[in-house]
């Protein structure tokens, strides 16, 4: 599976260990998505900063989503 390259809006290298399957799906998504791995890392950190400030609203009923990471589900 060869990584598809786009630009990445950082500067700082942020390293992380995970578990072969989370691994796979996080380059399968970056490839879909037809960003590098890095970008697909930013997008989410970025998307779950904006819900924390309750900046993500329900597709559906238009209340603000906000990912609560305290607890493993």
């Amino acid at each position: 599976m060869g990584e598809v390259m786009s630009s990445c809006h950082g500067e700082i290298s942020l390293a992380t260990k995970v578990d072969r399957d989370m691994a796979e799906y996080a380059g399968s998504e970056a490839e879909r998505l037809g960003v590098s791995k890095a970008e697909f890392h930013r997008r989410l950190l970025e998307l779950y900063r904006e819900s924390r400030r309750e900046n993500v609203e329900c597709p559906h009923c238009e209340e603000p989503v906000v990912f609560d990471l305290e607890s493993e589900q």
